[in-house]
């Protein structure tokens, strides 16, 4: 009798571990696909703000995010080429010289998120010392210009000039 409690102990304790090192393991393999989801997400936004072409050969083939190529293209030269031109005029918002250089583009876009909120402050400041009634646009109005090209009000255009951004 007491031998067959011993066996079924030993059951019970083989089985319960099987099923817990089988439910770790369900929870590594969960943590690892959304690790990867998150890393494809940052590509695929990163292809979509800054207008750049996304080839998933490398990835489809080893299975390894970090071989996805981002390529850019004209749109996104020419929004490099405005935010340059924006950050030489307003110093406060940072550019990504050297990680543009590295074509790192999940860092330059991770920057560009980041200098969003500093082109609203220098459009808020700016807007401070407007005369009443007047505006340059609305405080996205620096940003929505870098990406897209789009100047929203004549006052916004004239600073622009001003600054030597446009001409």
């Amino acid at each position: 009798m007491t031998k067959w409690k011993i066996l079924m102990t030993l059951l019970v304790l083989c089985i319960g571990g099987g099923l817990i090192w089988y439910w770790v393991y369900q929870e590594n393999e969960r943590e690892q696909l959304r690790s990867e989801e998150k890393e494809l997400g940052m590509y695929t936004n990163t292809a979509a703000l800054l207008y750049m072409e996304i080839d998933y050969r490398g990835y489809e083939q080893g299975g390894n995010v970090n071989d996805i190529s981002l390529n850019p293209t004209e749109q996104t030269d020419t929004i490099i080429e405005r935010w340059e031109a924006v950050s030489e005029a307003f110093p406060t918002i940072q550019f990504p010289q050297k990680q543009i250089e590295e074509e790192d583009w999940v860092e330059v876009y991770l920057k560009f998120l980041e200098s969003e909120g500093e082109m609203l402050e220098v459009i808020e400041t700016l807007s401070a010392n407007l005369p009443e009634g007047e505006d340059l646009g609305g405080l996205e109005s620096l940003y929505i210009f870098v990406r897209n090209g789009v100047i929203r009000e004549g006052n916004f255009e004239k600073l622009l000039k001003e600054k030597e951004i446009i001409k």
